[in-house]
């Protein structure tokens, strides 16, 4: 992967998730995985999952619509499939958020307010799931971890390099964080009893993408998605969550940019 590694001073993109114990970060070649664990920051820098599109005819495609719905939501089940620990994650998350919903349609047989409330969010889900969504990212450390890494990549966009001391003073909030993309999740799933045709539920994440591609960049969408990341989805970290992430952004610009031999692992004495 030597070869594909770009020039210094030249700007990438990178993407994230985070988690209870760290974060996952994702570059044009490489994905790095950091955690704490035993007083130290471990770091994982391996070769991208995703496959790059060089064909030039090819990405025109890619981005035609309802075939780039199909490109985002594909990419996306390889960064979780890619991370052993975002897929038990994502795993017991689904498992969890299942139960709840059989607990919502069990509470909904009963009588009085209550099981008419139970009722309600049986019939729509999204919002009680949602509810607890919010309230897991904000009070746990995958939204501490959540804005450390969104910190991590706005300190390197803006300085081109990233030290504990930048990463600190850059924002929490990211204007391509997957948070802007919830209100067309909610919107498409308050729809989903009310249209009561089984093939809606494969349909939804056209519907959901296609709107945030035509819709994601104007003023409200962004306003809204920076309300959600704000109050509900990161929290300001601590310098423990922000010594992860930019450990983790460092190792993997090193990938990037060729100065070290590509996929690694190290175990750094944890400062914080």
């Amino acid at each position: 992967m030597a070869k594909d590694a770009v020039k210094e001073g030249e700007r990438l993109q990178f993407g994230g998730m985070a988690r209870w114990d760290g974060l996952d970060l994702f570059g044009p070649n490489f994905m790095s995985v950091a955690y704490r664990k035993d007083g130290e920051v471990h770091v994982r820098v391996e070769t991208s999952n995703i496959p790059k599109i060089e064909n030039h005819l090819a990405l025109r495609i890619s981005r035609l619509p309802i075939l780039r719905s199909v490109f985002l939501w594909s990419r996306l089940l390889l960064q979780v499939v890619g991370s052993l620990w975002t897929l038990l994650f994502f795993a017991a998350t689904m498992a969890v958020l299942w139960l709840f919903v059989r607990l919502m349609e069990f509470g909904g047989g009963g009588v009085g307010p209550l099981g008419g409330l139970f009722a309600f969010f049986a019939a729509f889900p999204i919002l009680p799931i949602m509810l607890l969504f919010f309230a897991g990212m904000k009070l746990s450390p995958i939204g501490r971890y959540h804005g450390a890494e969104h910190k991590a990549v706005a300190a390197y966009e803006k300085y081109g390099e990233v030290t504990m001391q930048g990463a600190k003073s850059s924002s929490r909030i990211h204007p391509r964080c997957g948070t802007n993309i919830l209100v067309y999740i909610v919107l498409a799933a308050l729809l989903d009893p009310l249209i009561g045709w089984w093939g809606y539920a494969f349909l939804q994440f056209i519907l959901i993408s296609e709107a945030w591609f035509i819709f994601g960049r104007t003023r409200p969408s962004i306003a809204i998605g920076n309300l959600f990341q704000k109050y509900l989805t990161t929290t300001e970290p601590r310098r423990a969550e922000l010594e992860v992430s930019v450990e983790s952004m460092n190792r993997l610009l090193e990938a990037e940019l060729g100065q070290t031999g590509g996929e690694k692992r190290v175990r750094v004495p944890a400062r914080y």
